[in-house]
């Protein structure tokens, strides 16, 4: 099971390391930069894409490469919930259960997709990797879908540099910080935004086409987020005097604006705006679809702007050789890409579980949980104490009798009335047929308060087999 992105790459634990190596992803970022301008200019859209899309991978691609495990991986109970039941649906677990015994999994598209993600190593990274594409594949769509072609350029470069601000960031819901948080739900985001461009062309009436699109939003309903909302002071900031000056370039060209973008404006500030009430609607892609509606209506006057310095540039010869029409997305990108906030963006200060998912997964679990994997049946159903079955579930990918740190079930009484019986070496009755328990994995420290005070003490209170044994004392029993 692969648990970190650099052992794609063959890159060592630890390397990246932001405290050292920050400072040079800066300078990186500045030569891409550089690159991208110079493809700009010289009137390659295609490279100048490419370009793009580089730095953007190169910006988000780095802190990935700096975790030491799956994001929020044992860290926040909800994405390691997600990861359980990914884990034992994959394994082959019976259909409908989850990673708790006789309970279902949740609802999330994740988890019967895991029964065919492939390769099967990556399982558990996919939600960690699939974000990195989501911005650059956004940028080719507006790029190529953008009914103005002559704009097109500039509203790629707008995309893919400004798609966050740092007063969106601070206020939780920018677009880039949020998409490991997000990783299902973003690539809904990216599904919404390719359909409101595509429904923006159709030849129908310009009203037509902006409600299709407005309408096409709507399906972000579903998507849950605080129960609290956002609150109507924060909404209202977030669609004013946080997207300064976007929201004045949006003004400008409003008169002229295409379908799509209208759409994005006004379906996002309405889903900011239900996202402030306690509706349990997710605002950070509320958000993001009013952002990004503000960027491709500033593309147009933006551009204007831009062709007419760069029809000043243009007569040095200097700059002879580039064509003043290319020159406007390559202006763009030398003034915004310095300054912009993936060029700047440290999560492992802004964000604990990025932070905190820089620790690896110890070796001695992860070669006990791949024996587990290996070596037991995919029906089995383990007992663990609350420190280990999530990583049963998670890296063994087997089913638990309880897991309290992630989930509690409504006959939770009863099975802890199951653990009381096998822990205490005693029959289990009716119970022992009610979960179909076969296995117990136990290490130092664990049911202390049944007075067990090492591993091997459990073999003197009932009828355990030794199955797998390690040097730190990591112990798995079959019951018979």
């Amino acid at each position: 099971m692969i648990l970190r992105a650099g052992e794609l790459l063959g890159v060592p634990q630890g390397v990246p390391d932001p405290a050292l190596h920050a400072g040079l992803l800066r300078y990186l970022l500045l030569a891409l930069a550089l690159l991208w301008v110079l493809a700009a200019g010289r009137s390659r859209p295609g490279l100048s894409l490419l370009a793009g899309v580089t730095f953007v991978l190169a910006a988000e691609g780095f802190w990935v490469l700096a975790l030491g495990r799956p994001y929020g991986l044992f860290l926040d109970a909800a994405l390691t919930r997600r990861a359980a039941d990914m884990s034992v649906a994959a394994a082959g677990a019976p259909p409908g259960q989850g990673f708790l015994v006789d309970v279902p999994p949740a609802a999330e598209a994740w988890i019967p997709a895991a029964t065919w993600l492939r390769p099967a190593a990556w399982l558990l990274l996919w939600p960690t990797l699939l974000p990195l594409l989501v911005l650059p594949v956004l940028g080719v769509l507006v790029h190529s879908l953008w009914p103005r072609r002559e704009d097109a350029p500039v509203a790629a470069t707008l995309c893919l540099l400004f798609s966050t601000g740092d007063l969106d960031a601070a206020r939780g819901v920018g677009f880039v910080p949020g998409l490991w948080a997000h990783p299902g739900s973003a690539l809904l985001l990216l599904l919404i935004m390719a359909a409101t461009l595509v429904l923006g062309r159709l030849a129908v009436r310009e009203v037509v086409a902006t409600g299709l699109g407005a309408a096409a939003m709507a399906s972000w309903l579903v998507v849950h987020g605080a129960s609290e909302g956002l609150g109507l002071a924060d909404a209202t900031l977030l669609l004013t005097l946080d997207q300064v000056p976007w929201c004045l370039l949006a003004a400008w060209g409003w008169p002229r604006l295409a379908p799509a973008g209208r759409a994005l404006i006004l379906g996002g500030a309405a889903l900011v705006l239900l996202s402030a009430l306690p509706l349990g609607i997710d605002g950070w892609g509320s958000e993001s679809f009013y952002r990004f509606g503000l960027l491709l209506a500033s593309a147009q006057p933006l551009s204007s702007l831009l062709r007419q310095a760069a029809a000043v540039l243009g007569r040095r010869r200097a700059l002879a050789g580039f064509a003043p029409a290319s020159l406007s997305p390559a202006l763009l990108v030398l003034a915004g890409a310095p300054t912009c906030f993936l060029t700047w963006w440290t999560p492992t200060r802004t964000d604990r579980l990025m932070d905190e998912s820089r620790e690896p997964i110890a070796e001695r679990l992860r070669t006990a949980m791949a024996w587990v994997r290996r070596e037991t049946p995919s029906s089995s159903v383990f007992l663990a104490s609350p420190d280990y079955a999530p990583e049963i579930a998670v890296l063994g990918g087997r089913r638990v009798l309880r897991a309290p740190t992630l989930l509690v079930a409504d006959d939770d009484d009863r099975r802890d009335r199951a653990e009381d019986k096998v822990l205490r070496g005693r029959a289990l009755g009716k119970l022992g047929g009610l979960y179909g328990l076969t296995h117990v994995f136990i290490a130092p420290g664990d049911f202390l308060s049944f007075g067990i005070a090492g591993p091997e003490e459990l073999e003197k209170r009932g009828r355990f087999r030794l199955r797998y044994r390690d040097s730190s004392e990591l112990r798995v029993y079959e019951l018979e």
